[in-house]
């Protein structure tokens, strides 16, 4: 829960505080819920961190193999992690970890309290003033893991699913915790299915916007729905999460284009909101097993 009576820093002051840069991170992304800093040779840490107004789930992807030692609030821990185990410290709590050994790697996935406070808002109809998360030293969750594995894996490929497949990453991610760790737990409510006129102003508005960054909330804001209750009744609607569906747009377009002939790969994949060539082939490969030369031919 939230104390006004003390200063929180921020995720850059965060950073600016460590003695030690993160490997890469989503900084350029501007994701709206989600910030990730990937640590893959974490030095000696002796650190000591005032509170922040981020939760960090931390995933362990290759631990050290000594004993970690982390103060968390008031809570004392410490252990050996293995491969693949989770730690969280909530906001709003001050935290000291040691690591007295080098070459580690972890992801840190920083959820703004914000964000965390709107999935409350939005799915539970519940005040979320009184929010509380527990720390986590040592879970091994297997929902939290397959989720830190697929951003990690968008981490290694640079981001290049984009912002909506992302935003859908950090809302599922935030459910799961909330459910699991906190005094807030979300209800699994029944979500209604799109009409057939919402469900034409969103492919619209998604064939209008292939070139650009197509995020949940917009997609969400177009139907009044909040992020959560939008990609549930999207998925029921249609069969696909959003981003699968903005992909597949995104995918045929290309084909028309490229059929076409009068643009080069390049411009295709630019004009189609792919991060590359590489990208589209990729693409093309998955849903029609044609590169783009194939196609074009």
């Amino acid at each position: 829960m939230a104390d006004e009576t003390f200063q929180l820093i921020t995720p850059e002051e965060r950073l600016r505080r460590a003695p030690f840069a993160p490997s890469n991170t989503s900084a350029e992304q501007h994701f709206k819920n989600i910030r990730l800093e990937n640590y893959s040779q974490l030095p000696l840490v002796d650190l000591e961190m005032p509170a922040m107004d981020h939760h960090v789930l931390i995933y362990n992807y290759n631990p050290p193999s000594s004993e970690v030692r982390l103060r968390c609030g008031g809570v004392h821990y410490k252990g050996v992690w293995q491969s693949q185990m989770l730690s969280l410290v909530p906001a709003f709590q001050d935290n000291r970890w040691l690591i007295p050994e080098p070459q580690s790697g972890s992801l840190h996935i920083l959820f703004p309290h914000e964000a965390v406070r709107k999935v409350i808002e939005e799915t539970a109809n519940l005040s979320p003033d009184s929010l509380e998360l527990q720390s986590l030293f040592q879970s091994d969750d297997p929902v939290l893991k397959h989720l830190c594995e697929l951003i990690l894996g968008e981490v290694s490929a640079d981001f290049s699913s984009g912002n909506l497949y992302m935003e859908s990453l950090a809302n599922a991610s935030i459910v799961h915790l909330l459910n699991r760790y906190s005094n807030k737990a979300v209800t699994d409510q029944q979500d209604g299915k799109i009409n057939r006129s919402g469900l034409q102003k969103l492919v619209e508005y998604i064939d209008r916007n292939l070139a650009e960054k197509i995020s949940l909330d917009r997609l969400a804001e177009i139907l009044n729905m909040s992020s959560y209750h939008f990609s549930r009744s999207f998925k029921a609607s249609t069969g696909y999460t959003p981003h699968q569906f903005v992909l597949m747009r995104r995918t045929y377009k290309a084909r028309e284009l490229l059929l076409d002939k009068r643009l080069t790969p390049a411009q295709i994949s630019q004009l189609t909101g792919f991060s590359d060539q590489s990208h589209l082939n990729k693409q093309l490969r998955r849903v029609f097993n044609l590169t783009a030369k194939q196609i074009r031919a």
